[in-house]
């Protein structure tokens, strides 16, 4: 007769690569911003690296994966397109930010409003999310459209901005040509790696994964929009 098969243990499923290794784990980053002002453009840019004008607004959460290479290393992105024209502040549900390691913050050059609700989405993603090791999670601001937009930036007040309000680094950037885009990405990258007990947190944290308690969990936190 067959030998019955033996039921594979918890310890079947344990990760294999090494906790302090970036590359082990898929990097979760939101990109963040008022409506239209190109975040959908600005990812299928980075991962497919193609450009159209005709979008349909992002409905709940669409997800891209991109490999990136920084110092080195390959570290696998997991980008995260929320909520298209339903993207206001306040109106994004915290679940959205768990397990975030940094975020995309985009604005439009061409529309100053966009620029003006900055500091508010600063403030929410930091009300919001925190990094396991109680730093702030790491946000970079860009500038999307600077193809059309002829005025140069002031580079002095944009970094005298940033450094009062904690971002990391600001880029003007373009959806359209993708200029500045990867090097955007690959700054935001550099600073979450530059935190190596991150990742081994968050290994520690799938090892001891219980697929109930993480339902029991998504059970209290009510409706997402």
């Amino acid at each position: 007769p067959t030998a019955a098969r033996a039921r594979p243990s918890m310890a079947d499923f344990q990760p294999e690569a090494s906790p302090a290794d970036p590359a082990s784990l898929p990097v979760k980053i939101l990109v963040l911003g008022d409506k239209a002002v190109g975040k959908t453009a600005l990812i299928r840019q980075l991962v497919r690296d193609e450009f159209t004008s005709r979008y349909k607004s992002t409905t709940g959460v669409d997800f891209a994966l991109k490999e990136i290479d920084v110092d080195g290393q390959t570290v696998r992105l997991q980008l995260w397109d929320v909520a298209g024209a339903e993207t206001t502040l306040g109106s994004i549900a915290k679940v959205y930010y768990r397990d975030t390691f940094g975020v995309l913050l985009v604005y439009d050059v061409t529309r100053p409003t966009t620029f003006d609700t900055v500091t508010a989405w600063k403030r929410e993603i930091d009300d919001k999310v925190a990094l396991s090791n109680d730093e702030p999670v790491p946000v970079v601001l860009l500038g999307n459209k600077c193809d059309i937009e002829t005025a140069t930036a002031d580079t002095a007040e944009l970094d005298r901005f940033c450094g009062q309000w904690g971002f990391v680094a600001w880029f003007d950037v373009s959806a359209k040509t993708g200029f500045n885009i990867a090097e955007a990405a690959r700054c935001l990258v550099q600073k979450i790696t530059s935190y190596p007990d991150l990742f081994e947190a968050r290994y520690k944290q799938n090892a001891a994964f219980r697929p109930a308690l993480a339902f029991a969990e998504d059970d209290q936190v009510g409706s997402c929009y």
